[in-house]
């Protein structure tokens, strides 16, 4: 009853400790952006060579770069000003591109980024090489990494680092061709090859929306310096409207075929319908005939309204849609939206800023959007899934190893009879398990869960969400998947004692040792007691941490050896990291698992959804008052009076193989004594009692 206490204090502690460092951190993941103003003219100059002078052009967030006799010979950008590209640790990698006059990169450099293998573990030098790559290629190249197929040129990835390559490529060239794109020497983006899905049916309002047809944008009156309320200002749906399903019910059939006949080629039907106090239409039109609060954006491609192109909207014709304040259809001229590729909807607010008779102060505020597949459908790849797919083309046979691996663990914990049947059988097939986790998971695969990845999630949450995120590492998703099915029913065990790669060779190390008749350590109870607490503290640390600042929180991630161990060279890494692998590697062959019980993050993350676990290894009432299976444990989660804790517990389930054994477990040592002479009445009468008692 007191360990049970002690557990559900420890787990209720950690719990309100972890919702409070992530409401503490939520005010903290907004970040200052970097613009291109604030960076040194020299830094332009590394990777626009023949520029002597640059010059912003107007209303564009590019540069461009003179040479000494003032003659233009490219244009610098940054890609977070062009794209929106993402890499592992869910934020971009901010990249400087140059352009020259003829469309041929100039140059490249990673100007910031959140990447957890580049901050801590793989060289600067490398990720350096594989962005100088990029130099003297043009714009509009077929750059593939790893993978050459047809006409494309083939770059050589990094090491441990598959997820922020394939980012980075796609940034470079995206932002490259974008740029060329604007100032007129490349292409347009080429519009996706794809069309409208059309029906006969005209879908209702609440179809659309369970269909996710409309974008939405909301602005309080707090936000535009009103006053502090979070009633709308201005509440926008929006969406194009040119498929029959969508277009028909929305605008009425005569509307929407009247409509559709003056669209020309590349011309779309924008349907923005809006609720608040404020307005989205503005006045702007009347005077000079520009709509001056909304306009739509599709990476440098602006499209900003008329007064011809627009058309009044009272209300949807569809009859179970809601009212609105206002709404209006607009035709995309002037601009090529591409209906496959996300846009954006840009509202631009304005309020009187208190400093002068004519001074205003404006605030941009926009939402991102894309057509589902049930409205207008892609042929071929969906390029905003491009780098997740990649991932999971390059690494599928690695996904079906892993499985493998994963579901013959799983059979075993499914026959557990069958398993802790035999002491000496579950010890072999314990060993190949760890060695087989340690060598193929580990050194081969690089499969290794990590805290970061937990630490990820968290910023997602309180953050901005994006699933992709977290299918960009096969390997890992795949792994996640497996932990919490396992974690559900049998707790934290089947991974920390089972597959998890470095706990794996600490474990195997520890064999090792044990045959070398290395002397074993162990704490003393009364601090073993209070050690294992120390994980928790290290992970409630790191949440924080991270949420205040992903940089911060991988550099304090790196108390995990993983990256050392599996992702890189140990002694090629800074002399602190492979002293510190070195010294766990060591200790190991001496002490039980010393990194897993008192300092893995990850473990204690997992510990507490554990206490719930729903199936544990079997006990008897006589445990109580039996110390064998106790004085065995190696992770010492059995205590003096035989109870388990499942926060502690390894599944190594040794102390069930003890419970299943005639040779071992004493009560039943005395059923087979008792069953020697069970001719005799009275020991036949004695052993049903026993057989009924155990």
């Amino acid at each position: 009853m007191i360990q049970r206490l002690s557990s559900l204090r420890s787990l209720a502690m950690a719990a309100c400790a972890g919702a409070l460092a992530l409401v503490m951190g939520t005010a903290a993941l907004a970040q200052d952006s970097i613009q291109l103003a604030d960076l040194p003219e020299n830094q332009l100059q590394e990777i626009l060579p023949e520029a002597q002078s640059f010059r912003q052009v107007p209303n564009q967030p590019f540069w461009s770069g003179h040479n000494a006799e003032g003659e233009l010979v490219g244009w610098v950008v940054l890609s977070t000003d062009v794209v929106s590209i993402k890499g592992y640790s869910g934020k971009p990698l901010v990249t400087l591109v140059g352009l020259d006059a003829k469309g041929v990169i100039s140059g490249a450099k990673i100007i910031k980024h959140s990447e957890p293998i580049i901050l801590l573990g793989i060289p600067q030098e490398e990720i350096d090489k594989f962005v100088d790559f990029y130099t003297d290629k043009k714009a509009d190249a077929n750059i593939t990494v790893g993978i050459s197929e047809g006409d494309s040129i083939a770059v050589d990835g990094v090491s441990g680092a598959t997820v922020t390559i394939l980012a980075e490529n796609s940034t470079i060239l995206d932002t490259a061709r974008a740029l060329g794109a604007a100032v007129g020497i490349l292409e347009q983006q080429e519009t996706l090859p794809g069309g409208f899905v059309e029906s006969s049916e005209d879908w209702s309002y609440a179809k659309m929306k369970r269909k996710k047809v409309f974008g939405h944008l909301r602005v309080t009156e707090k936000q535009m310096g009103m006053n502090n309320s979070d009633d709308a200002f201005v509440d926008l749906i929006y969406t194009i409207a040119d498929a029959p399903q969508i277009g028909r019910p929305l605008l009425g059939k005569g509307t929407y075929k009247h409509l559709m006949s003056e669209l020309k080629e590349g011309e779309h039907l924008i349907v923005i319908m809006g609720n608040g106090s404020g307005s989205f239409k503005g006045s702007g039109f009347v005077r000079g005939g520009i709509f001056d609060r909304v306009y739509l954006k599709q990476k440098l491609n602006t499209c900003m309204f008329k007064d011809l192109d627009y058309t009044n909207v009272p209300r949807f014709a569809v009859a179970d849609a809601p009212s609105f304040k206002e709404g209006a259809v607009f035709i995309s001229r002037g601009a090529e939206i591409d209906p496959g590729r996300r846009f954006e909807l840009v509202f631009l607010g304005s309020f009187y800023d208190k400093k002068s008779a004519y001074s205003r102060e404006f605030h941009s505020f926009s939402s991102t959007h894309k057509l589902p597949k049930s409205i207008y459908k892609i042929e071929g790849i969906d390029p905003d899934s491009l780098i997740w797919r990649q991932a999971w083309a390059m690494q599928k046979w690695e996904v079906v190893i892993l499985c493998v691996v994963w579901l013959a663990v799983l059979a075993l914990f499914i026959q557990r009879k069958w398993l802790t049947g035999s002491v000496k059988r579950l010890g072999w097939i314990q060993l190949t398990v760890l060695t087989t986790s340690f060598v193929v998971l580990g050194l081969c695969l690089s499969a290794q869960p990590s805290i970061t990845q937990i630490l990820t999630l968290s910023g997602a949450l309180v953050g901005e969400w994006d699933g992709n995120l977290f299918l960009t590492q096969p390997l890992l998703f795949v792994s996640w998947i497996f932990i919490a099915i396992v974690l559900l029913i049998w707790g934290r065990g089947i991974f920390c004692g089972w597959i998890c790669p470095f706990g794996s060779m600490s474990e195997l190390l520890n064999h090792l040792g044990q045959k070398l008749k290395i002397p074993q350590f162990e704490l003393p109870e009364k601090w073993h007691k209070v050690m294992r607490y120390l994980r928790y503290l290290i992970f409630l640390g790191l949440v924080p941490a991270f949420l205040y600042s992903p940089e911060l929180g991988e550099k304090l991630a790196e108390i995990e050896p993983f990256k050392t161990t599996f992702f890189l060279v140990p002694w090629q890494r800074h002399w602190g990291f492979f002293i510190y692998w070195l010294v766990l590697v060591v200790i190991s062959l001496f002490w039980f698992r010393p990194f897993c019980r008192y300092l893995c993050p990850l473990g204690a993350a997992l510990a507490l959804p554990s206490f719930f676990r729903i199936s544990g290894p079997k006990r008897r009432s006589f445990c109580s008052s039996c110390n064998i299976c106790g004085d065995i444990c190696e992770p010492k989660a059995i205590d003096s009076k035989g109870k388990i804790d499942p926060m502690e517990c390894m599944n190594c389930m040794h102390c069930e193989a003890n419970y299943s054994s005639d040779k071992i477990c004493p009560p039943l040592i005395g059923l087979k004594k008792l069953d020697l002479g069970a001719d005799n009445p009275k020991r036949r009468k004695r052993l049903e009692e026993q057989r009924k008692r155990i």
